[in-house]
């Protein structure tokens, strides 16, 4: 994921990656997928890091890793609830059918080394 948007997925929900890394001011913390999923990934961390803040019987989420295998999102973590993973699953089932580069739906699950892509970026 490009630096940018690993930032803007860490500083909101800093309480979900305690072991960020600070570098020049910027936050990084080692998302290995590409930059398609960062709308459908910035969701559910916002609902997680929520649900963190307002349920008093939610055990604190430490997200392990988020990355790519098999074609879609796979977020591994630590603590939460049923509704905590409620949210990661129905994020990891959603990204097999949007484009791992921009976003885009992908019809018909159209894959390209294993990486779900729109029509314009299966040729690519």
């Amino acid at each position: 994921m490009s630096p940018e948007r690993e930032e803007m997925l860490c500083k909101p929900n800093l309480n979900l990656f305690p072991n960020a890394t600070i570098v020049d001011g910027r936050y990084f913390w080692g998302f290995e997928c590409l930059d398609g999923w960062y709308d459908l990934l910035n969701n559910a961390l916002s609902l997680v890091s929520a649900r963190c803040e307002i349920a008093p019987d939610c055990e604190p989420v430490t997200v392990l890793e988020v990355k790519e295998k098999f074609g879609g999102l796979r977020i591994y973590y630590r603590g939460g609830d049923d509704y905590v993973c409620g949210v990661f699953n129905l994020a990891e089932v959603m990204s097999v059918n949007i484009c791992a580069i921009c976003g885009s739906r992908v019809g018909n699950r159209r894959m390209h080394y294993h990486h779900p892509r729109c029509d314009l970026h299966y040729e690519s």
